[in-house]
């Protein structure tokens, strides 16, 4: 049913009407609401959701309709609006359209044409509600997914991570090497699957983009390549890979590795024997030919390859078709599959304003040879002469073929295992870490790889964390990104916000991959970005490079404050806190009663608090700071020309005489032998 509401001062209209449209009321399909000013209308449009169209009249006193036009912008609603008026008051019809009104009719009212255009008002207003509804669908459906990465991700973690602590440790016995070997490459199939799921969700909502950079093509794709030939070997197939491509490219190598690896993977996964060839062309644009000599698509099923969730091969032979007899190299799950890869590259492709296609012959008699090429154009810009390579080394594993598999692979290179170097913070203590994570068994995992070469705290979520954080100053907050109370950007908005934990370094380990999801954590002051799952090695070797920066940082202050001769430029310190300790010192320069108390108090800090932070930033106590920064200004205050006594009054010292035993214990020279300098 269709509610229109119809805004007129003349009382006629509302008779007029009912006898016209008596049919569509009797059938339920009209149900005429009637208001005889703009403000009466305003107050019934605000009080029932139900209205789908409004006839309003141009002319009316109290409120006009152009009037009421605008104000029904702000009632945040799908509404058809006609607009009714005379022909002489086109103006205002036309200024009526260009607020957003739908249609018009003039009076005297033609009810056959206002007929069809109500119809054809309340089409709109339906496709418009629909579309909002898809919209809402779909960010509902990205939100899921999204959601249901991150659940994923984190017990791939817990799968992966132990998996490959034992993969070092144990060589031997070739069963359990061989299981673990398993166990790794299905838990990266998995995540990879979980991947490509993400970002069907991503490109259908429209939340996918391009993050382009500058780079050698033709080797990155060659390193895919690679990556399959352990696999091609073991088939007996021969996989071949060619380039004519010389330049540098800028592209997206998250994008062009997932569209790449996919159209390897299918070619070898249906190709029992013969070979699989992987081509660079150059020309307008750059050409991926992925040819191979498999089993062949039918043509009757060519259309539909790229659909979502599509699978062409079955167990048995198409009509006509003729397989040759390799049951023992064809993998078990020759009929597996999700129907994801080609979507994929498809949507990937159409991403890239790229085009793909492809071409297939089936074997129909022994000896005919069979075969598919999918050929990829990608208007990829060159880029002549880049000041530096950015593109990193793809990051896909190549997929577990066959689960019957008896080849143990190599065991990990343990020679590139960070050492276990144990740095040691101030006061000569391990460097505290503040694990935030709402995952019970992944917290605990951290804890425990953690434990040995740091003091270790934990928080179930971010709440927890940063109440933590703001009692024990921990060095380094390890967050997670999702995570209930408050998640991980909001807790390292509020670490590198706040005077007393800004130089906490922060850590965020999460699931969520995507460029802008890294992009808000390091806008909101993250110092590293890890994405889950997550190799234990890159883990601790990346919190060690935290902590050597914090080390050299640490040892740069204290070599400013503890070394006479270093220049001191209060006024051009970068830390915002040390700013304010400089500011808050001067202020009270010659007040021999500012203290350590009361610089905590000015500063808003406990005393404990004021003084692991200080020690640190500087490596220095409370009392060293102050008594350092009145000795510097006391040297200044020498320099410019005053006297020893004047000078120890002004930096808060009321015996000039003690003043003179401190400053030298300092600058290894009195204020007056300093002074003729």
């Amino acid at each position: 049913m269709t509610t229109i509401l119809v805004v007129d001062d003349e009382v006629d209209v509302e008779p007029l009407m009912q006898n016209w449209f008596r049919r569509k009321i009797q059938q339920e399909t009209y149900l005429f609401r009637f208001a005889y000013s703009g403000r009466e209308a305003l107050t019934l449009l605000q009080s029932e959701q139900d209205i789908d169209l409004v006839l309003l009249d141009i002319n009316m006193p109290d409120m006009d309709g152009l009037t009421l036009l605008n104000e029904l912008s702000t009632l945040d609603r799908f509404l058809g609006v006609v607009m009714v008026s005379a022909y002489s008051d086109m103006n205002n019809i036309r200024i009526a359209m260009n607020r957003g009104a739908f249609d018009f009719v003039v009076k005297p009212i033609d009810f056959a044409d206002l007929e069809v255009t109500i119809e054809k008002t309340a089409q709109y207003v339906r496709q418009l509600r629909e579309s909002q509804q898809l919209k809402v669908i779909s960010e509902l459906k990205t939100r899921f997914y999204d959601n249901i990465t991150h659940e994923f991700r984190t017990p791939l973690t817990l799968i992966l991570s132990p998996v490959e602590k034992l993969l070092q440790k144990h060589r031997e016995p070739e069963e359990l090497l061989m299981g673990l070997n398993m166990v790794e490459r299905n838990a990266q199939q998995l995540l990879r699957l979980v991947n490509q799921l993400l970002d069907l969700a991503k490109l259908e909502s429209g939340h996918l983009s391009l993050s382009p950079r500058t780079g050698d093509l033709s080797d990155f794709i060659g390193q895919i390549v690679q990556l399959f030939k352990p696999i091609a070997d073991e088939r007996g197939l021969t996989l071949t890979y060619q380039s004519d491509l010389t330049s540098f490219y800028s592209f997206d190598t998250e994008k062009v590795e997932q569209l790449v690896y996919n159209l390897v993977a299918n070619a070898l996964k249906f190709t029992p024997a013969g070979s699989v060839t992987i081509a660079l062309k150059k020309g307008d644009s750059v050409r991926i030919v992925v040819s191979d000599t498999g089993i062949g698509i039918a043509s009757e099923k060519l259309p539909y390859i790229f659909n979502r969730f599509y699978q062409v091969i079955s167990p048995q032979p198409l009509a006509g078709q003729y397989l040759p007899d390799t049951s023992d190299k064809v993998p078990a799950f020759l009929n597996s599959g999700t129907g994801i890869g080609l979507a994929l590259v498809k949507e990937l492709t159409e991403l890239m304003n790229g085009t793909v296609a492809v071409e297939s012959t089936v074997s129909k008699s022994p000896g005919q040879p069979s075969g598919t090429v999918f050929t990829v154009e990608l208007p990829l810009p060159t880029v002549e002469s880049p000041t530096v390579q950015v593109v990193e080394k793809p990051v896909m594993q190549p997929l577990d073929w066959s689960a019957q598999s008896t080849s143990p692979q190599p065991a990990p290179d343990t020679t590139s295992e960070p050492a276990d170097t144990i740095l040691l913070g101030v006061n000569g203590e391990k460097p505290l870490v503040l694990i935030v994570e709402d995952n019970s068994q992944l917290r605990m995992l951290l804890e425990r790889q953690l434990s040995g070469l740091y003091r270790v705290l934990t928080a179930v979520d971010g709440e927890m964390g940063w109440q933590i954080a703001q009692n024990e100053l921990p060095d380094l907050v390890l967050t997670d990104v999702s995570m209930p109370k408050m998640d991980g950007y909001e807790l390292t908005r509020r670490l590198k916000t706040s005077l007393i934990t800004d130089h906490i370094a922060v850590v965020m380990l999460t699931a969520k991959t995507a460029q802008p999801s890294r992009i808000q954590g390091l806008q909101e002051g993250a110092d590293d970005y890890i994405n889950k799952p997550f190799h234990v090695d890159e883990l601790r070797l990346r919190l060690k490079n935290l902590f050597i920066r914090q080390q050299k940082l640490r040892a740069y202050y204290q070599n400013i404050f503890s070394q006479p001769d270093v220049s001191f430029q209060p006024a051009t310190a970068t830390d915002k806190f040390l700013q304010t300790l400089y500011s808050l010192i001067e202020a009270h320069l010659d007040d021999s009663r500012f203290g350590v108390e009361e610089l905590a108090h000015e500063v808003g800090m406990s005393r404990r608090t004021l003084y692991r932070k200080l020690l640190v930033v500087t490596n220095l106590t409370i009392n060293d700071f102050m008594r350092q920064y009145r000795l510097r200004r006391a040297a200044q205050f020498l320099r410019e020309g005053r006297n020893v006594s004047e000078t120890a009054y002004l930096v808060g010292y009321e015996s000039p005489a003690h003043f003179t035993t401190v400053f030298k214990e300092f600058y290894n020279r009195t204020p007056s032998e300093y002074a003729d300098l």
